[in-house]
């Protein structure tokens, strides 16, 4: 019956000692990101933090000499033609620059300039007047 007692008993003195103990204070958020009214100083760790667990790669689109070259020689191409259209330079006719087709046609207030995308087939018509000519 001595035990009996007891287990209760120390479970009072101990729940006792605990409760004197114990108090509670007031929850007080502060956020970490600056975007969010957190510390500037924290800007540049977290950034930090974000590009080391970023996986994502930029696809490089690396072209060969070749195919770089071809496409500074079309923009050439059809720089010159353009120059020379608006200029008056330039006679009718079909130019053709590899990937695409020219046709350059005289019309009663300017020129018509027909492009044909010989790759995909699609086709624009352009039709600048001339001015001072």
């Amino acid at each position: 019956m001595k035990n009996r007692m007891l287990i209760p008993l120390y479970t009072l003195c101990i729940s006792a000692f605990f409760m004197n103990g114990l108090s509670a204070t007031e929850l007080v958020y502060t956020p970490v990101n600056p975007s969010f009214g957190g510390s500037a100083l924290n800007g540049s760790f977290l950034l930090n933090k974000a590009n080391a667990q970023n996986d994502n790669q930029s696809p490089t689109n690396e072209k060969d000499f070749v195919t770089r070259f071809k496409e500074s020689l079309e923009r050439n191409i059809i720089n010159t033609i353009t120059r020379g259209v608006a200029d008056g330079d330039i006679t009718d006719g079909i130019y053709d620059t590899g990937d695409f087709r020219i046709e350059v046609v005289s019309t009663g207030n300017g020129v018509m300039l027909t492009i044909t995308n010989l790759l995909s087939g699609d086709v624009t018509v352009i039709e600048m007047p001339t001015y001072g000519v």
